[in-house]
């Protein structure tokens, strides 16, 4: 007999890489990737939630310094590339995602 159960949707990561179409360069190097970090309560002070899950961009720069390895400054968020940019600020709003909705962004993506 074959199962058809559907895989469960996987936990949200504590981290995730996010590669750079177009690398940040500052003195000292370039960055062609950032670690984004899931945020911790702290690490949310000045913001609003229904801000960072809404993707308003100036909320997700008061984060992004907080939670990426190596850090960059909001000037450098704000300066990315439109397809990194809509990478960075999705990613950081898929960590506010509940169970549910990762389930249905999964299903989303396999069909």
């Amino acid at each position: 007999m074959t199962d058809t159960t559907p895989a469960p949707a996987q936990a949200a990561s504590t981290s995730v890489v996010v590669p750079l179409a177009q690398p940040i360069v500052r003195e000292g190097g370039r960055i062609a990737s950032l670690t984004i970090r899931k945020p911790k309560g702290g690490d949310l002070r000045g913001t609003k939630l229904t801000d960072l899950v809404a993707a308003d961009v100036d909320a997700v720069a008061k984060v992004i310094p907080r939670i990426t390895t190596p850090a960059i400054a909001a000037h450098e968020f704000y300066g990315l590339e439109a397809d990194d940019f809509a990478e960075v600020v999705g990613t950081v709003v898929g960590f506010f995602l509940s169970k549910a909705q990762r389930e249905v962004m999964a299903e989303m993506t396999v069909h």
